[in-house]
């Protein structure tokens, strides 16, 4: 029986802060992705992705976007690894990092109109303020 306490003995205090971990795993694969193709086919990416025509002024929008994409990336990280070590700096961190892509998607939809950045960072932003402010309090518990 003690075999079998130890296979389920998940920690519940335990869930926010691995759903938190999980999620910001899942952005910061996200945003590496984007911000990698950003980097090395600027034209082809802007392009099918957005639907602007490329000219080479653009260039530089492409390298910033991408060193963007790649610091954002780099924070979420960080987090991760704060989270993981039960240090608060991570969670407070991954919840700026929400408040931030919940901006941007408001931000983005209330000036172009467009309902996308709305639904998608809007809603992974707060999916994160909500996992992270959830994991803060489990591991205050601790």
């Amino acid at each position: 029986m003690n075999d079998k306490s130890n296979f389920n003995s998940v920690n519940p205090r335990k869930i926010w802060t691995r759903l938190f971990i999980g999620i910001l795993s899942l952005q910061a694969l996200l945003e590496l992705a984007i911000g990698a193709t950003l980097l090395i086919n600027f034209p082809t990416a802007i392009e099918s992705g957005f639907g602007i025509t490329y000219s080479s002024e653009l260039e530089i929008l492409g390298i910033a976007l991408g060193l963007y994409l790649l610091l954002l990336t780099t924070l979420m990280i960080l987090s991760i690894v704060w989270t993981s070590k039960s240090n608060l700096s991570g969670t407070t961190l991954g919840i700026i990092l929400g408040v931030f892509l919940l901006t941007f998607g408001v931000t983005a939809f209330l000036k172009l109109g467009d309902p996308q950045p709305l639904y998608i960072d809007s809603l992974r932003g707060l999916i994160t303020i909500v996992t992270g402010y959830m994991a803060r309090k489990e591991l205050q518990l601790r």
